[in-house]
């Protein structure tokens, strides 16, 4: 099977369906089908319960394709799976709910359970960059087939979320929270959500393009009707497709990168075989979100020091927003936000321990009333500001150096 395929299709006149019928017969994703009465595992991305219209979630009309594309093949099973990102149970139902993709399976005959609802298993990690184990939902692999169908949205920690941080929705509810709180540094935090892409990879990934989020995505986002499907078997090579599209820098997002020196993907897409459309007719500059703290390409002792000194954001409620639902408090890894000591609407607000921020922005990814804002450390925006023309340049010489001395 040729791995080195994507496809990249318009969606003309909302018409999804031909786009994603059109991106999977041009990789001849039909390959995969290579056996009677298989059971097929659909991971969208339910993020939170939200409407197709704010493109958080994985849109219903993308997700119906997909369906309807995989049951040509007659599957024993269609299963649709995800596990939203808060501890409260009952939290991806209603995302399945509120996104529309609940009515989608109702409608083609798809299983719905949220990974939290299956019973559970430990997967050890081949080649482990932080984690040795991974513990998961047993459809993993009690499937024949996955396919994955995350949307593009950029990330304040991560720059962008799609194809490989998708995965991260196979760990369960308070997991999320816990490899928070394991892995404060921005760095290892994404080694490890490239551990967990390594144990629960799909065959399959189809990208949903449709409405976007720019800035401060994945949940406050401005939505883009990007009108795109991306469809390949490479992560590497689609998330990094994706940065191309949107004008940012593949080396900026760390999981990319790290996935490749795990031998998931490439990042080279000379070697790629691009169908349909090609990159120069779909770019489409989009806004990066203002909590995003870049890459340093530091060793990890001066990378945690720098990220302790410098690398920090001011925690702010809005107080005509906040509801005091609890949903910050409740999902802070490290405990670091607290209910008022008196709650009343309009007049109080939650309480902010910054020594105890680890500045994974949970609070303001899961705020269903988007009362959570950060304004970044100044020191470091201009830190950060300068830090290509001068700070890489001479670790980059460093690096040169260091080889061309171990070569000769």
């Amino acid at each position: 099977m040729n791995n080195n395929k994507i496809a990249i299709t318009k969606i003309i006149k909302d018409d999804v369906k031909k786009a994603v019928f059109d991106a999977l017969d041009l990789i001849n994703a039909k390959i995969l089908f290579t056996k009677m009465n298989m059971k097929i595992l659909i991971k969208p991305n339910l993020l939170k319960p939200k409407s197709p219209k704010y493109a958080v979630t994985t849109h219903p009309d993308v997700f119906r394709a997909v369906v309807q594309w995989v049951k040509q093949f007659n599957p024993e099973k269609i299963i649709t799976s995800d596990s939203s990102g808060t501890k409260k149970r009952g939290i991806t139902d209603n995302s399945c709910k509120v996104s529309g993709i609940k009515a989608v399976c109702e409608e083609e005959n798809v299983e719905w359970i949220p990974f939290e609802k299956t019973a559970r298993e430990v997967y050890q990690v081949k080649n482990p960059l932080v984690l040795k184990e991974v513990p998961s939902s047993v459809l993993l692999h009690e499937v024949d087939l996955i396919i994955n169908i995350p949307k593009i949205k950029t990330h304040g920690q991560c720059l962008l979320t799609c194809s490989i941080k998708n995965m991260f929705g196979t760990l369960v509810l308070e997991l999320k929270s816990k490899t928070h709180k394991m892995f404060p540094n921005n760095l290892d935090f994404n080694c490890a959500i490239v551990d967990i892409y390594s144990v629960s990879q799909p065959q399959l990934t189809i990208i949903d393009g449709f409405y976007c989020q720019e800035g401060n995505g994945p949940s406050m986002g401005d939505v883009v009707k990007l009108d795109l499907i991306l469809a390949g078997f490479d992560p590497v090579a689609l998330d990094t497709t994706v940065c191309k599209i949107i004008d940012f820098n593949p080396g900026d997002v760390i999981h990319i990168i790290k996935a490749e020196q795990k031998g998931l993907g490439t990042t080279d897409l000379t070697k790629i075989d691009f169908l349909g459309e090609n990159i120069n007719s779909v770019k489409r500059k989009f806004k990066k979100p203002k909590l995003f703290e870049g890459f340093l390409p530091l060793p990890k002792r001066y990378n945690d020091f720098l990220e302790k000194i410098f690398i920090y954001s001011i925690i702010k409620f809005e107080k005509s927003k906040c509801k005091l639902c609890s949903v910050c408090w409740n999902n802070c890894p490290t405990k670091a936000i607290t209910p008022p000591k008196k709650s009343k609407l309009g007049k109080t607000i939650p309480k902010w321990n910054r020594p105890n921020c680890i500045v994974c922005y949970c609070c303001a990814e899961l705020c269903p009333h988007e009362a959570v804002d950060f304004k970044r450390n100044f020191i470091w925006s201009i830190f950060m500001k300068f830090r290509l023309s001068i700070l890489e340049k001479i670790f980059n010489i460093l690096y040169n150096l260091k080889r061309f001395l171990k070569i000769n």
